[in-house]
């Protein structure tokens, strides 16, 4: 994603490249905070401020006031005088009469939401289709005892580190009038050096190479199909929303003194978030065993963390798709017989050894249409013993304060692929909160897990 320092301008085009928000993906990414505030006068005092600072913050970001269009390989923002005035960043707000502290009291279950907030479905329309839809979208509710919003940004162009950083210009907009953290990130230049770093032969990648072996199960060009779970049926109908939001979308929390104690408990030292990471693979593979009774020794598990790689990128605030996907599989038998020291240091090993070339690989590969439906296939198939964790509890989102206190609760529209788990901050003491897609006889069988439950409390 290219942004600029400038307001929006006529007839430019961006494109977007393999560090932009997943090319093909016809999703949004959406958050949702929610503020505590003891002034009563809360929304006379703020609405006008925070909706300025809204459009003013936007305005620094051409990219977000186009039409995203797709041609074969090729995806790109078109911004025009047109898409300006039609596409623009859409801010609405509502006054909403349920309590703060009520929402907080249900662990922020979504049933407790003001339908304000549940007004923007996370499905997209097909590209081409009519109308199209702003790439942003914000809702905010005013309660009597303080603020909810849900933003909402088509995941083509940012992911959830480009997230956190836009929402802090927002707030410090709003707080200091004007935006803080440094607007001088370009996707292409950054790609284009990053190509030129690494010399050597792009190291070998198991995963990619699985990949690559799967036969095309079609020879004509992908390039413009949908990726599975998108539904030809208007995204944007309530019925969908209630569909994409609910189903088999679990939250969990594990708090900071778990997590120390999970790592007490650990005959070996580890990292306590790798032994979080082992908990919930051993787990989870031992529910989908029991649900499915599965016995074949040799059936293959996948483990997947979606995890930071801006390290790779040299870039402090690096607001793209920094990211780099680190697999991890074992034989069931193995798994099965392994501690869950042996299993953390292995995820710990093979987090910390990835390379440029790899990720280079890896990055390449999902920018390819015949390849990227391929690793789809088997990234969304809800028979497979595997496991994503996509891991943002650490971008910082506690540190958005408008000015009257950091949130009391940050959480996201749950992901609709199986086995899908979404890792976010708990509060600002640390923890874990876990958005978590588990077919219903899973999520009962890890309810009765004690191995399980010892750590982490199931909330719904």
């Amino acid at each position: 994603m290219t942004v600029a320092t400038t307001p929006a301008v006529p007839n430019a085009t961006y494109e977007l490249t393999v560090l932009d928000g997943n090319p093909s993906n016809r999703a949004n990414l959406q958050f949702v905070f929610f503020y505590k505030s003891s002034d009563g006068n809360l929304r006379q005092k703020m609405s006008g401020r925070m909706r300025d600072a809204f459009y003013t913050t936007m305005s620094h970001y051409p990219i977000l006031y186009g039409e995203l269009q797709r041609e074969k390989k090729n995806v790109r923002v078109n911004v025009s005088d047109a898409s300006q005035q039609q596409l623009k960043p859409r801010y609405d707000e509502y006054d909403a009469h349920v309590l703060v502290a009520d929402i907080a009291a249900a662990h922020y279950n979504w049933e407790m939401w003001p339908k304000e907030l549940l007004s923007v479905c996370p499905l997209r329309p097909k590209f081409g289709s009519a109308p199209e839809l702003p790439l942003v979208h914000a809702v905010v509710t005013w309660h009597p005892d303080g603020m909810g919003f849900l933003v909402s940004v088509d995941h083509s162009v940012l992911d959830g580190v480009g997230m956190g950083t836009l929402l802090k210009q927002w707030a410090d907009m709003v707080r200091e009038g004007q935006i803080l953290l440094p607007v001088d990130f370009d996707h292409a230049t950054v790609y284009e050096q990053l190509v030129k770093s690494i010399n050597d032969e792009p190291q070998s990648d198991w995963f990619v190479d699985y990949i690559d072996s799967l036969p095309d199960k079609e020879s004509k060009d992908t390039s413009n199909s949908e990726q599975p779970g998108i539904t030809d049926t208007d995204p944007r109908a309530p019925q969908m929303v209630e569909l994409a939001l609910r189903a088999n979308t679990h939250a969990m929390h594990m708090t900071a003194e778990a997590m120390k104690q999970l790592q007490s408990d650990s005959a070996q030292q580890a990292s306590s978030i790798h032994l979080v990471y082992a908990l919930m693979w051993k787990r989870y593979i031992a529910a989908m065993v029991s649900a499915k009774n599965i016995l074949v020794a040799d059936q293959p598990c996948l483990f997947n963390v979606i995890h930071s790689a801006r390290h790779l990128v040299g870039r402090n605030h690096y607001v793209g798709n920094a990211v780099c996907p680190v697999y991890s599989m074992s034989k069931l038998s193995d798994l099965s017989e392994a501690s869950m020291e042996e299993v953390a240091r292995t995820l710990a090993h093979n987090m910390h050894t990835v390379t440029g070339s790899q990720w280079l690989k890896f990055s390449q590969m999902m920018s390819d249409p015949v390849r990227q439906a391929k690793f789809l296939t088997v990234f969304a198939n809800p028979n497979a013993l595997q496991l994503t964790v996509s891991n943002i509890s650490r971008v910082g989102y506690f540190d958005t304060d408008f000015g009257f206190g950091a949130p009391s609760h940050v959480t996201v529209y749950p992901m609709v692929i199986p086995g899908f788990a979404l890792w976010l901050p708990l509060d600002a003491n640390g923890g874990l909160r876990i958005i978590w897609n588990l077919p219903e006889h899973v999520f009962n069988a890890l309810k009765g897990d004690a191995e399980l439950t010892r750590y982490v409390n199931i909330l719904f």
